[in-house]
């Protein structure tokens, strides 16, 4: 094209807490307006990340999304009735839906859509409240993915659940892993004095595995040293039941401490701190606390499982995460013995090396201008059979479990 690509990057998770996959979304749309030939227009819901109060290098379109669409009913009938208008006057080239969902029936230019994981989708009882939710979220993301040009994921492991479970075509399915920012200085002051930590970063959902990092700890106490700390991010009042109740005769334990939601320059400290970072999640779609760790020089004890395999690869220690002394021989390994420590210290930085929101964003942009250039997509599918008004699907039941 010889003007620039308009490109409306779904950011309406703004409304809400800061997630990972916001996370994500700003760094991608850092990097995107640095690319040459884009212009960037930011679709985010009533509220707007902070950090994007006062840019004036893209554009920030504020919507009617609020805190209550956010239910898988409430935003797939957002997005069928309200999405389509607002891409229209936003006059851009291409919609990326960059929320596991979010391409409305009737959308007006070509689209890519990114799928961060399908854990909601295997693990349906931990995430909605009833079936109708259920069937809303699995009409959205199967639909919103027969729609798209492309599919992104952020890791194969995902890629495959992706092609299997969604049924798309291989071809229209790729991998394009997240990348990873750096602290601007070499040296970054450690958070919360000079007593060695342990650390945790990342939800406390019951998928995280929390209950593990505290039998972990314990055993570690146990074994080796009773004065190693554990620091976690998020607040202990939202824990699942089960870490919750492995947490129950700790909460008065001084060597754990739970740090909030720190920002960004808050965790550079934490992670400058600590003995290692410890992640025994049981599904992860990526993990990117596993690799800002090793680009800050934080060594890695993480489980064998989900994606973590693939991003951290031989740069950290893996270790079976229903096992528990195996991860507490993991943390001794780190602390006791200064070469091997050193060693993972500086595969870390090696490996994360790899991971770069530049790329990642030039690859999007690859991806872009392949969707707008291709002639069958140019000209929009019809509807797929069966991928009906979601509001008739449910009433009628035409929406099944495997829909």
């Amino acid at each position: 094209m010889s003007r620039a690509i308009r490109i409306m990057v779904d950011a309406r998770m703004s409304v809400g807490r800061f997630s990972g996959v916001a996370r994500v979304v700003t760094h991608l749309v850092d990097e995107l307006v640095r690319q040459d030939g884009v212009d960037v227009v930011a679709l985010c819901g009533r509220e707007v990340f902070p950090q994007w109060a006062d840019r004036t290098d893209f554009e920030v379109v504020a919507c009617s999304f609020d805190r209550g669409d956010r239910t898988a009913c409430s935003r797939v009938f957002w997005e069928e009735k309200e999405l389509p208008r607002i891409i229209r006057r936003a006059g851009v080239d291409l919609f990326h839906a960059t929320w596991n969902s979010g391409i409305p029936l009737r959308c007006p230019v070509p689209s890519v859509l990114t799928i961060h994981d399908l854990i909601p989708w295997r693990e349906p009882e931990t995430h909605f409240a009833t079936v109708r939710q259920r069937l809303c979220y699995r009409y959205a993301m199967r639909s919103s993915a027969r729609r798209s040009a492309f599919v992104t994921t952020v890791s194969e492991y995902v890629r495959g659940q992706v092609i299997e479970t969604l049924q798309v075509p291989a071809s229209r399915v790729l991998a394009v892993p997240n990348g990873v920012t750096v602290p601007s200085s070499e040296r970054t002051e450690p958070a919360d004095g000079a007593d060695p930590y342990v650390l945790y970063v990342g939800g406390l959902e019951p998928r995280k595995n929390l209950e593990a990092v505290f039998a972990t700890m314990r055993c570690y106490w146990d074994r080796y040293d009773p004065g190693l700390r554990l620091l976690l991010t998020g607040d202990p009042g939202r824990l699942s039941p089960d870490a919750d109740r492995a947490y129950d005769d700790l909460r008065n334990d001084l060597r754990i401490r739970f740090l909030g939601n720190p920002d960004d320059a808050g965790l550079d400290k934490c992670y400058a701190g600590a003995q290692a970072l410890l992640m025994l999640s049981r599904d992860e779609g990526f993990g990117l606390p596993v690799l800002e760790a090793m680009a800050r020089g934080c060594p890695v004890v993480a489980a064998d499982r989900a994606s973590l395999p693939e991003v951290v690869a031989d740069a950290g220690l893996l270790v079976d995460p229903d096992r528990t002394e195996e991860a507490a021989d993991a943390i001794r390994v780190l602390i006791s013995d200064p070469e091997r420590r050193a060693e993972f210290i500086r595969r870390g930085k090696r490996h994360s090396l790899a991971f770069r929101w530049e790329t990642t964003a030039s690859r999007m942009r690859e991806l872009y201008e392949q969707a707008l250039v291709d002639g069958r997509l140019n000209g929009f599918e019809p509807v797929p059979p069966g991928d009906t008004d979601p509001r008739r699907a449910v009433s009628s039941g035409a929406i099944t479990n495997g829909a």
